[in-house]
């Protein structure tokens, strides 16, 4: 992971970071989201500002979200998908990209949905 990503749109996105470097795992989802780099971290960052990759979180609804983009529980359903996946980091971020890549966009997450994700993103 030391390679340094260097595209447009991970140079946005380490202009939202105040100052601080892009971790090893926001330039592996730079790396896979691309162009959409700066708008996947800002809503990484609003899903789960530590950034940590083994961490879950209760919805109301009596789903869970998990690991580094918190991925939802319903997902669970899908053949090869299991918990201990959600929580590796590499692993989150490869679901994620998926989920982006078959939605067309950041819709299956609520911080895109209700605009959260905009407080992670500089003016």
């Amino acid at each position: 992971m030391a390679e340094r990503v260097t595209s447009g749109g991970a140079a946005e996105a380490q202009a939202d970071q105040h100052g601080r470097r892009l971790s090893a795992w926001q330039q592996y989802a730079c790396r896979k989201f691309g162009t959409d780099c700066r708008l996947a971290l800002a809503i990484q960052r609003a899903e789960n500002p530590q950034g940590k990759c083994e961490i879950y979180h209760y919805n109301s609804d009596g789903t869970l979200d998990w690991g580094y983009f918190q991925i939802n529980t319903v997902h669970l359903k899908r053949p090869g998908i299991n918990l201990r996946d959600l929580l590796d980091c590499k692993a989150n971020i490869d679901f994620a990209y998926q989920l982006y890549e078959e939605k067309g966009g950041f819709t299956p997450w609520s911080t895109f949905n209700n605009g959260a994700y905009r407080h992670f993103i500089g003016p």
